[in-house]
This record gives structure tokens, sequence and C-alpha cells, in this order.
């Protein structure tokens, strides 16, 4: 059930929804005690928050200086692992209807300087296209600005509005596991299939295609599990079309732990010890994390010599001993991207 919060009823997300034909309730100005805590639900309301923010850097990890826009809090699928669960207080889903307001940060952030800028911190950036069509908003922005490069990250196959898009300054990424994973653990996203088919598919309309190998999960066929995904991303997608690649381990903060135990009872995330690193987050040993963080690295480089990979959220000795070099904080991480150093 789609709510309209009184005071957005004449914002753009509603008039596409009303144009569509599709139903609404509308409710009092922040009275949401009507609304039924599910991720079926759908709030449309008004914030007085910063949409447009850095990505929250995590201290003694290295981390880049990529930007995150916010104008959708939630997400209608429910991977196991997803930190959504214990970071908002809501299971609905919020679509902000501040839409000139996001484009006027949007400006600002472009008239600062050069910048990557995405939407996938506090939602799928293509799970509800099909109703709201962010995309075309941000396309019609970021096309029309020399400074930003706009990602749209996701685990849907939901691209229907972005193959009428200008490709000019968009990212498509999709973030990856093998089909065990993606079976057991990303309930709801879409199959495996469907989302290289979904990248293959852009890249064919010219868009560049990104893949976050993230979080890498530990289990019994690792190897093969994620061998396979590699291997069909080879035999879909040319690399000449792929912008950047990320790998990083599972790592969650102790309080998801209860919370996935309390929700879903059946998972294989916590079945390998961990231990409290140094950014209080919870992650394997740090010898399982390297020899996970190599193979994969390793197969990529086996198919794609030169696409650009990178590490999210590790230390400066991982980079050391897997990348020989260290990419540094923030400004200086961010020129090591295609966007930075070959525009």
């Amino acid at each position: 059930m789609i709510y309209v919060d009184k005071a957005s009823l004449n914002s753009i997300p509603v008039k596409i929804i009303e144009k569509k034909g599709i139903p609404f309730e509308v409710i009092s100005e922040n009275d949401y005690s009507e609304i039924e805590d599910k991720k079926s639900n759908i709030l449309i309301t008004s914030s007085l928050n910063k949409f447009v923010h850095p990505c929250p850097a995590t201290k003694n990890y290295r981390c880049c200086n990529y930007q995150v826009v916010d104008a959708i809090e939630g997400c209608p699928y429910d991977c196991k692992y997803c930190i959504l669960q214990v970071y908002l207080n809501h299971e609905y889903i919020k679509i902000y209807s501040d839409l000139e307001v996001i484009k006027k940060e949007i400006l600002e952030l472009n008239s600062r300087g050069r910048f990557r800028l995405g939407t996938g911190e506090l939602s799928d950036s293509l799970a509800l296209d099909n109703i709201f069509e962010f995309s075309k908003f941000y396309a019609d922005i970021v096309n029309n600005l020399e400074n930003i490069q706009f990602e749209f990250k996701t685990k849907s196959k939901n691209i229907e509005n972005l193959l009428n898009l200008n490709p000019k300054n968009i990212v498509v990424s999709w973030s990856l596991n093998p089909d065990f994973i993606v079976e057991k653990e990303e309930i709801r996203a879409a199959p495996l299939s469907e989302r290289i088919n979904a990248a293959k598919m852009c890249a064919e309309a010219g868009f560049k295609v990104s893949f976050h190998f993230d979080p890498l999960i530990y289990y019994e066929n690792f190897e093969k599990g994620y061998s396979d995904v590699i291997e069909m991303l080879f035999e879909n997608i040319p690399e000449k079309s792929v912008e950047f690649i990320s790998v990083s381990t599972f790592r969650f903060i102790p309080e998801l732990y209860e919370r996935v135990r309390e929700k879903f009872g059946e998972t294989i995330l916590f079945e390998n010890n961990f231990i409290v690193a140094g950014d209080g987050k919870m992650r394997y040993f740090k010898g399982l994390r390297v020899n996970m963080l190599r193979f994969v690295i390793e197969k990529i480089r086996s198919y794609w010599k030169d696409v650009f990979i990178y590490f999210c959220m590790e230390q400066k000795e991982i980079w050391d001993k897997l990348m020989n070099f260290d990419p540094g904080e923030r400004e200086q991480f961010e020129k090591n991207f295609p966007w930075y150093c070959c525009s």
C-alpha cells in the first residue's frame, strides 16, 4: 500500500503514481500510526534532512570520497546481511518528495569539484524505478553537469527506464554473489542470471557498468561459487564496458547478529569465526579475508587485465599486500578511479 503525507500531495512522486492510476491513501502530516511496519508499504513524505552527503568513512580503513543521495529510505528486498535492519527504525519504505531540494544539492556538489555520486546506501537504486522513475529524474540532472558521475547500484533487473536514457554520465552497477548465496540470503532480489543479463543489456545500450562483490561470504564452495559468477561476467560483459569492480568481505556490527537470528532464524552468515576489528565491526580473521580477496582478484584478473578493482573499507596493510600500493584517503583515493584519471 502507498501512503501519502498530506504535505506531499502536489509532489512529483505523487503525480507520477496518479498518472499511472496507482491507488494511495492520504494521511495526516507526520501521523504514521496507521502504517503497518512492513516492506510492502510505502510512505511518500517530506524531510528537513540534507539529502546529499559523503558516504560514511570508517576509521583506520581506506575509504574513497564517494557521495550519496538519499531520496529513498528502505528497500523491498530483504537481504539477511543488510545493515538497514539495524540502521533504520522502520521496515516500510520512505520516498522523499523534496525533489527540488535534492536537485539543488546535486548542483551545489557539482560546483565544488569532481565527484562520484550514487543512490545505493539507504535503498536499492532501481528496485522501485518502475513505479517512481527516479532514474529519469537523476539522469536529467547529471547528464547536464560536468563534474558528476552518477551510479545506480542495484540487485534488480529493473532497467526498462534506463534503456531510454542517455548513458553519458551514468554507471549502472550490480551487487553480485553466487546463486547459492542469492537464493539463501538475498530474499526477493533478482536471481544472479537476471542481474547479469540486465548488465549485458545496459552495456549494449552504451552504459558503463560496474560490479560489487560486497559482501564476499565464505562458505564451503566459496571458490567454485565465485569462480562461476566471474566466468558468467566474462562471457556476457566486455571489459571495455566495465568502469570498476569493488571487493570486500562480510562484516557487521554486533547488533546485527541478534536481529538476523530473530528475524530469519536460518542463515549461513555466522557459520565462521569472527573478531572485533579496529572499526568495531565483526570481521573474518585477517588470514581468511586476505585469501578470499586474493582469490577473487586473481580470478577477475585472469579474464580482465586492466579493469580498476578496489577494496571497500579495508586496511592499508591489505592494499599493500594484495595491490602493492596504498590508495590513501578520500580525495587521494578518488584519483585512482577511471572517472578521475582517464576522463
